[in-house]
């Protein structure tokens, strides 16, 4: 998942984005004609690429190294806070070569979820404004708290259920979608609560408990949010994201390659690593991001979050990429 409270800097905000390119070996030509279909990366963002906002040293550098080598690839992340175009275009500030069609998160995924899942029930969505949008573009009926809440309720909601009622109520949404939201407030929360007790659907794009951020510290994430509405209720939510394997699927449809020729690339165990492991992919484990807080060389990994390979940062992996995927050579 990657930061929610800031973009990666332009090309003009840090330091990071001026390094001297790394050099790139055995450099071919890219067209679609030189994609291999024996290798495809999915790039997790907050810890991978970035962290706390700011680019992380030579992530431009390896995306550019897989382009020379006719290597494809995908961002893969649980992030559900803005839409792939939104997406593009702070990846084109930080000169991140993406296109629209590589870009797989979390907000796009709801919308192609949901459109199949639930495409006749209306559906509350607690997320940034992005998330709404990208449903409605499906087809799909959504509702936000403040839509359906008076505005004293937002203000001042106090200890009490009767604002969340539903004979208060507008409408009744049969679905409550929790993503990403840093403005979430005690009327969103208790409103959700309602409907979950009441037997409403309860999905959310991801169970990220934290996401780093400068300087050594984390952040509440999504997840975080999720296991109060559970622990409230008793329900337990359906994941979208990682390690759950919707975003595999729907790479697959879109880009047309298996899941064995896919190499999750990510900073997390019990999101990418999991996700590699439960849906027959192989994994690099990046130390740059959370799992990188406590890593020792030699150490064990809990059962079904082991990864296939452990790369210190990206010029270790450019380094080591022909030891690693030889049949890339």
């Amino acid at each position: 998942q990657h930061s929610e409270l800031s973009t990666p800097h332009s090309a003009t905000g840090g330091q990071a984005l001026h390094l001297a390119p790394l050099p790139l070996p055995d450099p071919r030509p890219f067209t679609p004609a030189t994609i291999t279909p024996m290798l495809h990366f999915l790039l997790d963002g907050d810890g991978v690429l970035w962290r706390g906002g700011k680019i992380l040293p030579h992530g431009v550098d390896f995306l550019r190294f897989l382009r020379a080598r006719g290597i494809g690839y995908s961002y893969l992340s649980n992030n559900s806070s803005r839409r792939r175009g939104t997406t593009l275009e702070w990846f084109s500030r930080a000169r991140l070569p993406f296109t629209e069609a590589d870009i797989f998160n979390t907000n796009y995924l709801a919308g192609w979820y949901l459109a199949r899942e639930h495409p006749d029930e209306l559906v509350l969505v607690i997320g940034h404004s992005d998330l709404a949008e990208e449903i409605r573009s499906r087809g799909v009926k959504v509702a936000t708290p403040t839509e359906l809440l008076p505005p004293s309720v937002l203000r001042d909601p106090g200890l009490t259920v009767e604002p969340y009622l539903a004979e208060r109520l507008a409408d009744a949404p049969a679905v409550v979608l929790v993503g990403i939201d840093t403005a979430v407030t005690y009327a969103t929360l208790s409103l959700a609560c309602r409907l979950i007790e009441d037997g409403a659907s309860f999905i959310c794009t991801n169970r990220d408990i934290s996401f780093p951020a400068e300087r050594g510290y984390f952040l509440p994430g999504n997840g975080a949010v999720v296991e109060l509405l559970e622990a409230v209720t008793g329900a337990t939510a359906q994941n979208l994201g990682k390690p759950e394997p919707h975003l595999a699927r729907l790479v697959e449809e879109e880009k047309g390659v298996s899941r064995e020729s896919m190499v999750m690339v990510g900073d997390r165990l019990d999101t990418d690593i999991a996700f590699a492991a439960r849906n027959g992919m192989r994994s690099v484990l990046m130390l740059t991001g959370i799992a990188g807080e406590s890593y020792t060389d030699g150490q064990s990994f809990p059962e079904g979050m082991q990864p296939t390979y452990v790369v210190r940062d990206f010029p270790d992996f450019i380094a080591r990429f022909n030891e690693l995927f030889p049949e890339a050579d």
